[in-house]
C-alpha cells in the first residue's frame, strides 16, 4: 500500500508492507508416524526479512526461533500415545506480517526405533599411489563393507564399469573390525578402523608388509553406483611399469617392453645373457615415495628373462635372507651381471642400510647370499664385479670399502678400507688391478656469485689385486660444484673416462684423463641427468655411448654429440624410429647398442 500525503507542491510517498512471508514445514509430512524426539524444520521467505518463527503443539506455544535455520527439537515421549496432534507454525516478517502452516502427525512411541549406526553410509576414497586418479567408494551397511572401484579411471584404463567386492566384518572392539576374506580375496588379515564416524582406515597385509588406506565419509546414505562389472578384470592399475630397451649405436630402437603387474614398477639393473636374452632385476608392485621405487620387504625381489627381442620368456619371485620387513623404504638394488660361470649375480640393500649380496643360477634358483653390514649402499652407491681370477670384488660404505670374495660362498677373502674416501659408485678392473670411483668424505668449497658453496670432490683411486692402494686424484680445486661421480671407464689409449655432474646445469659433464687421473679434457652436454643415474661406454666406432636417467646420447671419439634422443622435457626418449617414456636406471653395453631398464609407460608416451 502507498500513501500519498500534499502539502503546497511537496509530495511524500510511504511504502508500507501488508505482504505476509511464506511459510512451511520441511522434515514431516501430514500423517506420518512419529516417536521418539523428532525435529521440526520450517522454511520460510519473505523480502522484507523475517523476525520470528512460533512453534505450536495443539494450538500451545511450545518455542520461538528467531535465528535461521528455523527449528525445534519436540520430544514425544512426553505425550500420549496412539493420538493424533496438530504443529502448527507461524511465520512473522518484520512488518508484523504473518502466515502459518500446519499438519497432523501420529505419535506412537510403541514401535520399536531401529537404531543404525553413525559409521554407515559412503566413503571416498583417498588416493595416493595413483596421484588423486583412482577413483573407489566404499559403503558400510548392515551387510558389511562393500568396494566399487571405478575401472574407467586413469589409474585402471580398463572398461567404464564398477568392480564391486563385499566383505563381512567381525567386531573386534568399539572401533575396530575384521574383515572376512574368502580364499580368493584380495585383502587378507584384514582391519577396518573407525574414525568417529567421519573415516574409516583400511588395513592388511600387502606384497610390500603391512598397508594401510583411508576412506573419508562423503555421506550417510548408502549409494549404488552403476553399472556393476558383468566380469571379472583383474588388477589393472598402473601408473609406471618396468621399462626395458634396446638401442643401436646408430640411434634405432632395436625393440622395447613395458612389463606391468602393480601400480608402481621398477627395473633396477639389466644384463645381456651369453644365451643373446637379457634378465631384468626388479620389483612388481612397489612403493612410490618421493619418486619410484621402494620397497619394506628387504627380502623379496623379481627377475624377469627376456628373449633377444626383449620379449617375456618366464619371472620369478626371488626370495633371501635379508633382515625381513622394515617400517623404512629401502632401494631396490642394482649390480646384475651374469659372471663367466654363468650364474647372476646382484646387490640389495639389506635392513639395517648394508649391502647384501645374492648369487643365482641362469635359471633363477637360489645358490647363496651374504649380508655386509658395514658396507652401506646409499643411493645406488654400490657395485660388484667379478675378478680376473674367478671371484667378486664389491665396493661399498659411507667410508669406502672394498672387499674380495670367494665366489662360491661369498665368504670375505680379504678386505681394505680407504679413509677419507666414501660411497664408491664405480669399479672396474685395469690390467688385475682395479680403479675405483666415488666421492670423498671431506668437502671442499667454491665461490659462486660471491657466495661460499660447498661440494664432497669426486675421486678416482687405483689398487692393486690385493687392494692396497696405487695412486688417488681428488677433484678438489674446482670452479664449478661437483656433484656425483656415476661411471667411469677405461679408454683405449689407457686413460679414463669419467662421467659425472656439475653445477650449474646442465650437470652431465665427462672428463677425460690420463692412466693416472690427471684431466686432459672436460665437456658439458645439455642433459639434466635424472635421478643421479648415469653410464658410459666405449662403441666399436671408438665413441661413446652416455646414458642418464633422462637422456640417451651418441658420442663420437672426441666427445662431440652425434644424436641425443632427449626431450626438451619429461622423460620421452626419440630415436630414428619409436620412442620410449620413462627413467632409465641401469645401462649395458650390447653389441651394436645398448639395453637400459627403469621404470616408465607406454600411456606416457
Amino acid at each position: 500500500m502507498f500513501l500519498l500525503c500534499s502539502c503546497e507542491e511537496e509530495y511524500q510517498e510511504v511504502y508500507v508492507d501488508k505482504i505476509p512471508p511464506t511459510v512451511s514445514i520441511q522434515s514431516l509430512i501430514s500423517n506420518q508416524t512419529i516417536n521418539g524426539t523428532v525435529t521440526i524444520l520450517v522454511e520460510t521467505n519473505d523480502k522484507e526479512g523475517i523476525d520470528r518463527v512460533e512453534f505450536y503443539i495443539d494450538d500451545s506455544l511450545f518455542f520461538t526461533d528467531t535465528e535461521s535455520p528455523y527449528e525445534y527439537a519436540w520430544n514425544t515421549t512426553e505425550y500420549e500415545d496412539s493420538s493424533d496432534y496438530t504443529i502448527k507454525v507461524v511465520s512473522y516478517d518484520n512488518s508484523e506480517n504473518s502466515a502459518e502452516f500446519q499438519i497432523v502427525v501420529w505419535v506412537d512411541n510403541t514401535i520399536e526405533i531401529e537404531v543404525i549406526p553413525e559409521y554407515f553410509g559412503t566413503y571416498l576414497y583417498n588416493d595416493h599411489d595413483c596421484s588423486g586418479s583412482d577413483i573407489q567408494y566404499a559403503t558400510l551397511d548392515e551387510n558389511g563393507i562393500t568396494f566399487f572401484d571405478y575401472l574407467g579411471d586413469s589409474c585402471d584404463d580398463t572398461v567404464s564399469c564398477y568392480a564391486m567386492d563385499i566383505y563381512e566384518l567381525t567386531v573386534l572392539s568399539q572401533d575396530t573390525f575384521l574383515i572376512v576374506s574368502e580364499d580368493s580375496s584380495s585383502i587378507t588379515d584384514g582391519e577396518m578402523y573407525l574414525d568417529g564416524d567421519s573415516s574409516i582406515t583400511i588395513s592388511y597385509e600387502g606384497n610390500n608388509g603391512p598397508v594401510e588406506y583411508s576412506w573419508e565419509k562423503i555421506s550417510s546414505e548408502i549409494y549404488s553406483f552403476t553399472p556393476v562389472c558383468d566380469q571379472e578384470y583383474g588388477y589393472n592399475k598402473d601408473i609406471a611399469d618396468i621399462m626395458v630397451y634396446a638401442v643401436s649405436d646408430d640411434g634405432d630402437l632395436l625393440w622395447k617392453n613395458y612389463l606391468h603387474e602393480g601400480i608402481w614398477e621398477l627395473g633396477s639393473s639389466v644384463t645381456p645373457l651369453s644365451d643373446g636374452g637379457y634378465m631384468v632385476y626388479g620389483l612388481f608392485d612397489a612403493i612410490n615415495w618421493g619418486g619410484c621405487c621402494y620397497t619394506r620387504n628387504s627380502d623379496v625381489r623379481d627377475i624377469v628373462k627376456l628373449d633377444d627381442n626383449g620379449s617375456v620368456e618366464w619371472q620369478k619371485e626371488i626370495e633371501f635372507d635379508n633382515g625381513g620387513m622394515t617400517t623404512h623404504y629401502n632401494g631396490i638394488g642394482k649390480g646384475l651381471i651374469e659372471t663367466s660361470y654363468g650364474d647372476l649375480v646382484f646387490l640389495a640393500p639389506s635392513l639395517y642400510g648394508g649391502v647384501s649380496i645374492v648369487m643365482m643360477d641362469a635359471n633363477g634358483s637360489f645358490i647363496w647370499n651374504q649380508n655386509y653390514p658395514d658396507m652401506s649402499s646409499w643411493s645406488y652407491h654400490a657395485e660388484i664385479m667379478e675378478t680376473e681370477d674367478g671371484d667378486l670384488a664389491v665396493v661399498a660404505g659411507s667410508t669406502t670399502r672394498l672387499k674380495l670374495l670367494d665366489y662360491y660362498s661369498g665368504e670375505i677373502l680379504s678386505e681394505n678400507e680407504y679413509q677419507g674416501l666414501a660411497y664408491a659408485r664405480a669399479i672396474i678392473n685395469v690390467g688385475g688391478d682395479f680403479l675405483i670411483g666415488g666421492f670423498t668424505s671431506d668437502q671442499a668449497s667454491i665461490i659462486a656469485e660471491g657466495d661460499t658453496i660447498s661440494y664432497k670432490p669426486i675421486y678416482l683411486m687405483m689398487v692393486d689385486n690385493d687392494g692396497e692402494e696405487i695412486w688417488r686424484k681428488v677433484w678438489d680445486q674446482e670452479t664449478e660444484r661437483m656433484g656425483w661421480l656415476l661411471d667411469v671407464i677405461e679408454t683405449d689409449d689407457g686413460g679414463f673416462m669419467i662421467f659425472c655432474e656439475t653445477n650449474p646445469p646442465p650437470y652431465a659433464t665427462l672428463i677425460k684423463t690420463d692412466d693416472e687421473g690427471n684431466e686432459e679434457w672436460r665437456k658439458k652436454y645439455d642433459d639434466y641427468v635424472g635421478g643421479g643415474q648415469g653410464w658410459i661406454h666405449i662403441t666399436d666406432d671408438g665413441g661413446y655411448f652416455m646414458a642418464s636417467g633422462y637422456a640417451v646420447t651418441k658420442l663420437d671419439a672426441n666427445g662431440d654429440v652425434e644424436w641425443n634422443a632427449a626431450a626438451p622435457s619429461g622423460f620421452d626418449k626419440n630415436f630414428n624410429n619409436g620412442m620410449v617414456s620413462g627413467v632409465n636406471y641401469d645401462m649395458k653395453q650390447i653389441e651394436g647398442g645398448a639395453v637400459m631398464v627403469g621404470y616408465g609407460s607406454a600411456d606416457w608416451e
